[in-house]
């Protein structure tokens, strides 16, 4: 019986993943509003994969990340900054949930990647956020592997795909910029 539970919750994780896998690459071909709505959307399922398994440091903090991000969207929205003070706001609510739900040594991790995405998020410069955020995105792609959560590790790998190319594309043209000032 508990085999087989087990067997259920693995399944719907995986499809949770999927879900926000799907929901992830489509949201790469809109507009920023839709873009935002989408990776929302795509968060809860990713976030009901990690608790469909009982991962529930991952899972809790997914949803408390969504919280996050629209926050930072309506400030940005009104071309303001996000207040530093969030940043401590999340960070202990993050901290406080991997203190209560902690399970083993793999918690580490998804307590300290949304700190880490949240400090990613405070500089103005786009380039500093894509850089700041390749390191939690790593490491959460790290955990889902060993987690087995396997097509959420699809999707971080994409994620850190995107990014890096992001980053490269950025270079490449601010290299291009500079050699026709020259």
């Amino acid at each position: 019986m508990i085999k087989s539970i087990s067997m259920i919750n693995f399944v719907l994780s995986q499809i949770f993943g999927g879900i926000a896998l799907i929901l992830i690459c489509i949201s790469y071909f809109t507009n920023k509003k839709k873009f935002l709505i989408l990776n929302i959307f795509a968060d809860i399922f990713y976030g009901a994969g990690f608790i469909a398994s009982f991962s529930l440091v991952a899972g809790i903090n997914t949803f408390i990340s969504i919280i996050r991000v629209i926050i930072i969207y309506f400030y940005e929205k009104k071309g303001k900054t996000t207040p530093l003070y969030y940043l401590f706001i999340f960070s202990f609510l993050y901290i406080t949930i991997g203190v209560i739900f902690y399970n083993n040594y793999w918690d580490i991790i998804p307590l300290i990647t949304p700190i880490l995405f949240t400090i990613a998020m405070t500089p103005k410069e786009l380039i500093k956020v894509k850089y700041l955020t390749l390191i939690p995105n790593i490491l959460i792609f790290i955990y889902n592997v060993f987690n087995g959560f396997y097509t959420s590790a699809l999707l971080d790998l994409l994620e850190t795909i995107v990014l890096i190319v992001s980053i490269i594309t950025y270079h490449t043209k601010n290299k291009n910029k500079n050699q026709k000032i020259q």
